[in-house]
C-alpha cells in the first residue's frame, strides 16, 4: 500500500513539474543533423559525457546579405555612369543622327535623264560645318570603271541643329538591259573645334529598263579548230528619236584570227563608225573568222558600242555590251610532222640538206570523214622552190602548195575510221643565204562529218638553217701588227716575242662569242693586244679571253694577242706548243643554236713568212 503510493507521488511529482504553470520556461539546444561523423561527437558514453553541446554563435554578416549589398552598390554605380554619359554627350556629334533620303526613281530608261532629289536632317544638337554632298554613280558600261564614273560635288555650307537641306541633281545612265546600278551620296562635314572631316554614306539602287542603243551579237556557239565562222552584229536604236553617231568596239580572243567583215572596218583593229541610226531601226555589220586551238577550249568575243571617244578607236561612254563564247570541237582529223635529212630523223637543218616531210594524217573518230582535202602550205627563204619534189601531190609553184584529194588519193573520199597513213615531199635546202634562212609548212586538212567542211584541222611548223662559225689561228713575228723581239729561230733560254692571230666567221649571225685558250707555264703574256677592252688574261688560271660579242652573218673579224716565249732545254729541236687548244663558244642569234669549235693549239712555228723552213725550231746555243 505504501509502495504504490509512494509510486504514484513519483509520478504526480514528474507530471507537476512539467505542467507547473509556474515554472519559468527554458531553451534548449538541440544538435542539428549529422551526415558523417565529426570529431566532438562522443565514440562511447561515460557519466561525464555531454550527450547536448550548445552551438556556438554565428558572429558577423550571411553570404547572403553579402551578396546583396554588393549587388546593390554595382547597380548604383550602373546608374551613375549612365546619367553622366547622357548628360555628357549632349554636345557630340554622331553619323547617326544626320539622316540622309534619295529620292530616284527604282527603274530608268538608258540614255534618260532623270532627277535624283537628297534630304539631310541634321538631327544633332549641335551645328554641322563646311559641310559638301557628292554624288557618284558609274554612267557606262564596261571596263574602263574610273573613267565612266561621274562625281558631283555640292558645297552646302552650315547645317544647323534640326534644320533639313535639300539638293537637287540630274544622272543620265547607260547599260544593258536589267542591269542594277548604285547611285552614291556622301556627306561630307566638320565640327567645331575639330579639324577632322568626317562623312555620312547612303547608296540606291536604280535598274536600266533598255538601253538607247543595244547590240545583239550572233553566230555559230561551237566550230572545229581552224574552221572559218560567220557572224554578225546589229545595233538597234531603241529610243524615240534619231541616236547620233556612234562607235563599235569589237574584242577578239588571241587565238582568233579576223578574215573579213562588211563593211570594212572604220581603224585600226575591228572597230566600226556606226552612223545616226532612225528611231526603232538597226544597223547590221557582218564579219567572218576563224578560231584555233585544242578541241574543248572557250574563246570569247565582246562587242560594245557608245559614243566616240578622243580618237578613232575609243569609247566615251558604254551604251551597251555583249559577250559571246564560241567552243571548239575536237577535230578527228590530225596530223603529225617529221623531218628527215641526210643525216637522218632532225630537228634542225644545215646549209645543203635535203628535207624530207612526212605528214601522216590519222581519222580517229568511229565514223568516215568525207571528201578529205590536204593541202601544204611551203614558205621561207630557205626551200630551193623549183627543185621541190611533191610527192604524190600537186604541186602549184605561183601559191607554194601541194595539195591531195579523192583524185589522188581515193581514201579521201570516206577516209575511214581509225585509218591513218602518210604522204611524203622533199625539199632541197639553199647552200648558202641570209641570216638564218627558215623553212616553214603549214598543214591544213578539211573534210565533212555532219556539215560541209566541219571538220578543219591545221598544224604549222618551221625550222631554222643551222650555220657554222669557223676559227683558225697563225703565228707571226714579221708581220705582226705591233713590234716582236728575239732570236729566230728561237733559242734555248733566251725569250722571243710572237703574235698570235686569231681569225673567226661565221654564216649565221652570231652572239655571245668568245675565245679563249690557256698558257703553257713558259709563256708569257705581254699585255698587247689589238683590242685590250676585249681581250683580256687571267693570271690565276693562266687563261686568255677574247670576248667579240656579236657577229654579224657572214662577216670575219680577227684579233692579235702578243706572248713571250722563253723555250728551255727539253724544247731544243721542237716547234713547242704556246697556247692550248684554242675554243670558239658562241651562240646564233636567230637559232639559239649553241656553236663550239676547238682548233690545235699553236707553236713556234711561224705562217706566212719567209724566215725559213726551220724559222720555228729551238735551237741550243
Amino acid at each position: 500500500m505504501n509502495d504504490s503510493f509512494e509510486e504514484n507521488s513519483a509520478l504526480d511529482s514528474i507530471e507537476h513539474q512539467l505542467y507547473d504553470p509556474k515554472k519559468k520556461e527554458e531553451s534548449i539546444s538541440v544538435h542539428r543533423v549529422k551526415n558523417r561523423r565529426e570529431v566532438e561527437l562522443p565514440t562511447s558514453w561515460g557519466e561525464n559525457t555531454q550527450i547536448i553541446k550548445e552551438l556556438k554563435k554565428n558572429e558577423g554578416l550571411s553570404f547572403g546579405a553579402k551578396f546583396l549589398i554588393i549587388s546593390g552598390i554595382i547597380l548604383l554605380l550602373a546608374l551613375l555612369f549612365t546619367s553622366w554619359r547622357i548628360l555628357s554627350s549632349r554636345n557630340i556629334v554622331s553619323s547617326n543622327n544626320i539622316e540622309m533620303t534619295a529620292d530616284v526613281a527604282p527603274t530608268i530608261s538608258g540614255g534618260e535623264e532623270i532627277p535624283v532629289t537628297v534630304t539631310i536632317h541634321n538631327k544633332n544638337s549641335v551645328l554641322l560645318e563646311s559641310a559638301s554632298l557628292t554624288l557618284i554613280y558609274k554612267q557606262g558600261v564596261g571596263s574602263q570603271d574610273q573613267q565612266e564614273k561621274v562625281q558631283e560635288k555640292r558645297v552646302i555650307g552650315t547645317i544647323n541643329p534640326d534644320e533639313y537641306k535639300k539638293q537637287d541633281f540630274k544622272i543620265t545612265l547607260y547599260g544593258s538591259e536589267a542591269e542594277a546600278r548604285d547611285v552614291t551620296l556622301k556627306l561630307d562635314y566638320k565640327v567645331s573645334g575639330s579639324n577632322a572631316i568626317f562623312s555620312k554614306t547612303i547608296t540606291s539602287s536604280v535598274v536600266l529598263k533598255t538601253p538607247p542603243l543595244s547590240i545583239v551579237l550572233s553566230g555559230p556557239d561551237t566550230l572545229s579548230a581552224d574552221q572559218n565562222g560567220d557572224f554578225s552584229m546589229i545595233v538597234t536604236n531603241n529610243t524615240a528619236t534619231t541616236s547620233l553617231p556612234s562607235l563599235l568596239l569589237l574584242t577578239l580572243p588571241a587565238n582568233f584570227t579576223f578574215n573579213s567583215s562588211s563593211p570594212k572596218q572604220s581603224g585600226y583593229g575591228p572597230t566600226w563608225q556606226i552612223p545616226a541610226i532612225e528611231s526603232g531601226s538597226t544597223y547590221k555589220i557582218g564579219f567572218s573568222g576563224a578560231l584555233s586551238g585544242s578541241g574543248g577550249e572557250t574563246g570569247t568575243m565582246k562587242a560594245i558600242i557608245g559614243s566616240q571617244g578622243g580618237n578613232i578607236n575609243t569609247i566615251g561612254i558604254v551604251y551597251s555590251s555583249q559577250v559571246y563564247d564560241i567552243h571548239l570541237r575536237s577535230s578527228p582529223l590530225s596530223f603529225k610532222v617529221a623531218l628527215d635529212t641526210d643525216r637522218g630523223q632532225a630537228e634542225t637543218l644545215r646549209y645543203g640538206d635535203s628535207a624530207t616531210l612526212t605528214i601522216t594524217y590519222t581519222n580517229s573518230s568511229d565514223t568516215p570523214i568525207q571528201n578529205v582535202k590536204l593541202t601544204l602550205n611551203i614558205d621561207g627563204d630557205a626551200p630551193l622552190y623549183n627543185q621541190i619534189d611533191p610527192g604524190t601531190g600537186y604541186y602549184d609553184s605561183a601559191s607554194r602548195t601541194i595539195t591531195w584529194d579523192k583524185s589522188i588519193i581515193p581514201d579521201f573520199q570516206s577516209l575511214p575510221p581509225h585509218k591513218e597513213s602518210y604522204v611524203r615531199v622533199v625539199i632541197p635546202i639553199v647552200l648558202k643565204g641570209t641570216n638564218s634562212p627558215s623553212l616553214k609548212v603549214g598543214i591544213t586538212g578539211a573534210g565533212s562529218l555532219q556539215s560541209s567542211n566541219d571538220v578543219v584541222a591545221k598544224v604549222n611548223k618551221s625550222w631554222v638553217v643551222q650555220g657554222s662559225a669557223t676559227i683558225n689561228a697563225e703565228t707571226h713575228y714579221k708581220i705582226s701588227t705591233f713590234t716582236n723581239t728575239g732570236p729566230i729561230p728561237p733559242v734555248v733560254n733566251k725569250d722571243t716575242t710572237y703574235t698570235a692571230h686569231i681569225v673567226v666567221s661565221a654564216q649565221n649571225a652570231l652572239v655571245n662569242s668568245k675565245v679563249s685558250f690557256v698558257l703553257p707555264i713558259y709563256v708569257s703574256w705581254r699585255g698587247v693586244t689589238s683590242d685590250n677592252a676585249a681581250i683580256t688574261y687571267e693570271p690565276n688560271t693562266r687563261t686568255v679571253t677574247w670576248n667579240i660579242g656579236r657577229i654579224d652573218a657572214g662577216k670575219t673579224t680577227t684579233g692579235d694577242i702578243g706572248l713571250t716565249v722563253k723555250p728551255s732545254q727539253s724544247h731544243a729541236g721542237k716547234s713547242p706548243s704556246i697556247t692550248s687548244g684554242i675554243v670558239l663558244d658562241a651562240d646564233e642569234e636567230t637559232s639559239k643554236a649553241h656553236l663550239r669549235t676547238t682548233i690545235s693549239a699553236l707553236t713556234t712555228k711561224l705562217s706566212n713568212e719567209s724566215l725559213g723552213v726551220n724559222s720555228g725550231i729551238v735551237v741550243d746555243k
